[in-house]
């Protein structure tokens, strides 16, 4: 049953735009705040408590950050239900102390500076999440429609482990290039789909998303080295021929 109330959905925007308008050192104080909501309102409980069946935050957490070299690297989940619940446990961590909310967006986000992080971090993580969770508290939540079945050809384990630094190299070569904003931003939700493609290890996926994302790098002439290497991995683990 929806409990939808639109006080709910306007208190959590509210605290979520104090959250964004705020200076870095006094963040903490507000995501108190923001995390009070969720708990309060009816809707919102619904929608954690729908988007955590299954959900496994350490399995989770382990795929979304990572490092290439010295760089820290974060992927959020792309299916609003696990973005939601992997977003909510982050802002829990940061609220009981576990994980520090300043070195986080520092880390993951690095910026000329800590104010720069911040609005960087509220722009790719608090946003997404706002976003996702106002849609399941406005329309409700129902159990997701059953997918067509199809026999998966699972890649080999350790080809996304193989690939995850080209990825990175690749996405950020993109975030770099002289492309206007909407097409840089198109290659990186590519480029995102790619890696996810990997993780599910599904091998169907991950040639169809690797054509599409190689022809487009390809005319751009952009990340020739990565889309080498990327295929020599591909057929080192027998996903391409």
């Amino acid at each position: 049953m929806n409990t939808y109330s639109g006080e709910g959905v306007n208190a959590l925007v509210c605290a979520l735009t104090d959250m964004q308008n705020t200076n870095i050192i006094y963040a903490e104080g507000k995501l108190t705040k923001v995390l009070q909501c969720l708990a309060f309102y009816g809707e919102f409980k619904s929608a954690l408590a729908f988007c955590n069946q299954g959900f496994d935050y350490a399995l989770e957490k382990s795929k979304a950050l990572s490092t290439s070299g010295e760089r820290s690297v974060l992927r959020l989940p792309k299916h609003p239900k696990a973005l939601v619940a992997f977003v909510a446990h982050l802002l829990l961590e940061f609220d009981s102390g576990s994980m520090d909310l300043m070195k986080f967006v520092i880390d993951y986000f690095p910026d000329s500076s800590k104010q720069g992080s911040y609005l960087t971090f509220i722009e790719r993580v608090i946003t997404p999440f706002k976003h996702a969770i106002v849609d399941f508290a406005v329309n409700g939540v129902a159990e997701e429609p059953v997918a067509i079945e199809r026999e998966v050809d699972f890649a080999p384990d350790g080809l996304s482990q193989q690939t995850e630094y080209l990825i990175v190299n690749m996405y950020n070569t993109v975030r770099e290039c002289g492309l206007d904003s909407d097409e840089r931003e198109n290659f990186c939700i590519m480029i995102e789909g790619f890696a996810a493609a990997l993780d599910a290890r599904d091998s169907l996926m991950i040639r169809a998303i690797w054509l599409g994302l190689k022809g487009a790098l390809q005319r751009t002439k952009l990340c020739a080295k990565d889309i080498a290497e990327i295929d020599q991995q591909l057929r080192l683990y027998l996903v391409a021929k």
